[in-house]
């Protein structure tokens, strides 16, 4: 079924989906898994060596950490449902299809994430003596559960980009341990430790206002810790990049490229260099416990290993294109066998809602749904992306022959699904935007039932 189509202003459908589950994505992972971790090591250290200056360390950190968990972490979480169901239902339902109980599971998994990060919070000093062994262990237990949601997420994410034989055998075990799952689950783990190691050594470097010779120790010795996940995030994100489909890693430059390095791709090597040496000296400064030295390097240092976890995710969503699922539903929402049955019978004949919405549509209507439902989820009128910078100087017959050479053009896009008269529909409707011939009422706003166009 085609669903009421709506499209969100100017920076389009991908970019506010990504911006939710990106910065969902540095709370729940360097945060709720990775910063909790190295508090409760903290706690640990405090406990064994009844070394009163780790315990303080933890207990001022974790304060923070709990409200961005269960504040920010816990809104951009339920946002991403939010997001993608009015923004992909098509994509969001078929997901929850194949992967119910999975889903079903890990928001178990959430709940009880919140009830054992606040138990673990108010109970900091009432479980002291005897009982600091099970707190401990308390902390540890949330971070086991942090790792359990990235394992049940990770395996759907895993399935979005290496399907393998799900679409002919529709097994859930093989969907959810697909080719790329492990890999993707062992760098995911990796970059949530990184990302807590540096969130770590931020806090003690500009926040935590104890004894100068205990930063120095503390420094040091999360700088020790940092060095092992930033190798795994180089050797999993290796061997997760070897276990894609050859077609898909075509596409990996491309997608660096359009989003940040088009210009001059001299840039993505300045980036990615500079970023290492970058990590190396913050290691090194750690390590010969100099702490001001480190001030300064904690900030670009972080920002880099945040710009690698939302590079990944940008590669992650972009290669697999011009699939949103392989071999089971194109990146426009739109299933293979939709696909074939629009191909032969048109798109509008089985539009349910739009032939209620608009029953008498003009010309301009018909093809401006034509456009959202085809391209929509990656093109905006005015914004992001814009689909009539992309169509510039083409006639209307150029713009009608481009549409049936979709995906052999741009390997990453899917085919126009439509008659040839449905192409001809939408392709001047294409030609009269391009010349700006139609009246919207805003960017990125289709012409309405109500509204009209020119005919």
């Amino acid at each position: 079924m085609q669903f009421p189509y709506f499209q969100f202003p100017v920076i389009g459908d991908p970019l506010i989906i990504e911006l939710d589950a990106v910065l969902h994505v540095f709370i729940s992972h360097g945060v709720a898994i990775g910063m909790v971790f190295m508090i409760v090591l903290a706690e640990y250290l405090g406990y064994k060596r009844k070394a009163e200056a780790w315990e303080r360390l933890a207990w001022e950190a974790i304060k923070p950490t709990v409200i961005i968990i269960t504040g920010i972490g816990a809104v951009t979480g339920v946002g991403i449902w939010f997001i993608t169901a009015g923004l992909v239902p098509p994509a969001i339902g078929s997901m929850l299809r194949v992967f119910f109980w999975p889903w079903f599971i890990e928001w178990n998994v959430f709940f009880w994430e919140v009830v054992v990060i606040l138990v673990y919070y108010f109970t900091w000093h009432r479980w002291q003596g005897a009982r600091k062994a099970s707190h401990v262990h308390l902390g540890f237990g949330y971070v086991a559960l942090g790792s359990l949601s990235a394992f049940l997420i990770t395996g759907i994410l895993a399935f979005m980009l290496t399907s393998d034989g799900w679409p002919h055998n529709r097994s859930l075990w093989l969907a959810f341990f697909n080719p790329s799952f492990l890999s993707q689950l062992c760098w995911r783990l990796s970059i949530a430790l990184a990302m807590g190691a540096l969130f770590i050594i931020l806090y003690i470097s500009f926040f935590h206002d104890g004894a100068k010779a205990f930063r120095q120790q503390a420094v040091s010795y999360y700088a020790m810790i940092l060095i092992l996940p930033l190798i795994g995030m180089i050797a999993t994100g290796w061997w997760w990049f070897d276990t894609i489909p050859p077609g898909f890693k075509a596409h990996a430059k491309p997608s660096i490229l359009i989003w940040v390095f088009a210009e001059n791709i001299r840039w993505f090597w300045v980036f990615h260099i500079g970023g290492g040496i970058i990590l190396g000296l913050l290691i090194l400064a750690a390590l010969i416990r100099n702490v001001p030295a480190a001030r300064v390097l904690i900030i670009p240092s972080t920002l880099v290993v945040l710009f690698a976890v939302a590079e990944y995710e940008r590669v992650r969503e972009f290669i697999r294109g011009p699939y949103l699922m392989p071999g089971y539903m194109y990146a426009n929402e739109i299933m293979l066998t939709e696909h074939e049955l629009f191909t032969k019978e048109g798109m509008l004949p089985n539009a349910y809602w739009f032939k209620r919405m608009a029953p008498t549509a003009t010309l301009e209507q018909e093809g401006a749904f034509l456009f959202a439902q085809n391209c929509g989820t990656c093109h905006t009128i005015g914004g992001k992306n814009d689909i009539r910078d992309r169509f510039a100087g083409r006639t209307e017959r150029g713009i009608y022959v481009i549409l049936g050479r979709t995906e052999q053009m741009v390997p990453w896009m899917p085919p126009f699904s439509g008659t040839d008269e449905e192409r001809s529909k939408m392709s001047h409707f294409l030609d009269q935007l391009v010349a700006h011939k139609l009246e919207l009422e805003e960017p990125s706003r289709y012409p309405s039932a109500e509204q009209g166009g020119t005919d």
